[in-house]
């Protein structure tokens, strides 16, 4: 049986987070103005620093990163994050519903902040204030609306720094396109990129029997919720569209296939039976075609979905707290009972882990097989448990949105022994405060006990 050895580091200077003295497995910054009046809290903040770990941010110029932080922790706090992703194994993005880009660079020794670059480019440059959807790729940034409009920046010089450069670095050319669709109605618009970045699609939620607007004549481009598109520099030209079947929870490109295209369709019958169709299209010839359908019957509604990162599992989260794993290939399906209702599901980039999180910062780990996972902090108390609660450190109880493990390392942008060493979850609360979950003696590396237990099972 695996246990999982963590710790939490909380990325804030506010006291809304309570990290006691006697916990040697959560972290947060202090004031460097903040007296310490105990025992405990002497030892912890020696322990901590003999660790290389930062207890006060430094200032200094040009960096300044505590005043940084501070600026950050106030967009968490009055702006809605709309993107949030690790760019490699050491950066993580954030991008604001006003277009304000935030990167964040972490230490893959000590989970700590070391940078912070908060980007403005598109401060005032969106064609209306509020974003719903975004996508960033080396070479492209894409920017949907409730409108059937986009806004497009190409980068003529994509940076090639272990740190991004600020867009205006990158010889941006920024256009506002129109998209095909049905035009005069509020849509969320959702994007998905493929892997070689010359395509990008444009989907939405809908149901079979969806009334439209009058109009003389109501265009088969326009009743497809599915719009694929060549990209070429501020350039796109629809190459295809289709209407799916049932209502889309999900539509994206493939993680390793750039002209294939995975959906997960839910449809339920007249006598409330519930059923998930996953559908594969292939984009080929101009046209998508439609290659294959598997339908998986379950007991109740879909809450969450996630691909494992070579496509080859698909995971559902139910709303009676099922977790339901099918294996695309083989056709099998595997389901077990979460201890919670599930609302995030997040695959490790090696695809031999899996964690279960709810709005309530309630944590689980389970492998490629549903087996569990045991986790427990690198503290005095040395029981693993099954639920990692993380919900107790908040004064407030915050809304967890997502989490998202960190990309394969690379040798580029890591040292050589990080790969080896420690795994970084990274937690998005609304209105903040950002968390990294840190797992140390990392067992979900591409060499470790767990992946070669779950290549084997393959």
């Amino acid at each position: 049986m695996f246990t999982l050895f963590s710790e939490i580091h909380f990325w804030t200077l506010r006291d809304n987070v309570q990290a006691q003295d006697s916990d040697l497995g959560a972290f947060r910054y202090h004031d460097k103005k903040t007296a310490i009046n105990s025992i405990l809290g002497i030892s912890k903040r020696q322990y901590t620093e003999s660790r290389g770990i930062t207890w006060v941010n430094s200032n200094k110029r040009p960096a300044k990163l505590r005043d940084t932080l501070r600026e950050l922790e106030d967009l968490l706090d009055n702006q809605r994050v709309i993107y949030q992703e690790w760019c490699n194994s050491l950066q993580v993005q954030l991008m604001f519903h006003t277009g304000i880009l935030v990167t964040i660079t972490v230490s893959p020794h000590t989970a700590d902040i070391t940078h912070i670059q908060i980007d403005k480019y598109l401060l005032n440059k969106l064609l209306v204030e509020h974003l719903t959807h975004v996508i960033i790729t080396n070479q492209h940034a894409l920017c949907s609306y409730n409108e059937n409009q986009i806004t497009l920046i190409h980068f003529n010089k994509p940076t090639l720094k272990s740190i991004p450069s600020k867009w205006h670095h990158l010889e941006p050319r920024l256009a506002h396109l129109s998209l095909a669709g049905p035009s005069g109605r509020r849509i969320e618009r959702k994007l998905s990129a493929n892997v070689s970045g010359d395509m990008v699609l444009s989907w939405w939620r809908c149901t079979r029997d969806e009334v439209y607007p009058w109009t003389p004549v109501v265009k088969d481009v326009d009743r497809a919720n599915i719009h694929v598109y060549s990209l070429t520099s501020v350039k796109l030209e629809l190459l295809c569209y289709y209407k799916t079947d049932s209502d889309p929870l999900c539509v994206e490109f493939s993680h390793v296939r750039p002209n294939v295209v995975h959906s997960v369709e839910q449809k339920i019958s007249r006598r409330g039976e519930v059923s998930v169709e996953s559908c594969t299209y292939e984009i080929l010839n101009g046209k998508c075609h439609r290659i294959a359908v598997t339908c998986i019957p379950l007991e109740t509604n879909v809450c969450c979905h996630s691909f494992s990162p070579d496509n080859r599992h698909l995971l559902l989260g139910c709303i009676d707290g099922s977790l339901v794993l099918h294996d695309i290939a083989k056709g099998i399906t595997h389901l077990v009972k979460s201890a919670f209702i599930p609302s995030i599901l997040c695959w490790n980039s090696f695809g031999c882990a899996i964690t279960v999180a709810n709005e309530k910062c309630q944590i689980q780990f389970f492998d490629s097989s549903l087996s569990c996972i045991k986790v427990q902090f690198s503290s005095e108390d040395i029981t693993p448990c099954n639920i990692l609660d993380l919900g107790s450190y908040f004064k407030t109880q915050p809304t967890l949105l997502d989490i998202r493990w960190h990309q394969k390392p690379s040798h580029h942008t890591t040292p050589s022994d990080f790969a080896q060493t420690d795994a970084l979850l990274m937690l998005f609360c609304e209105k903040g405060p950002l968390c990294v979950l840190k797992i140390l003696f990392n067992l979900f590396y591409q060499g470790s006990t767990l992946c070669s237990q779950d290549t084997r099972m393959r």
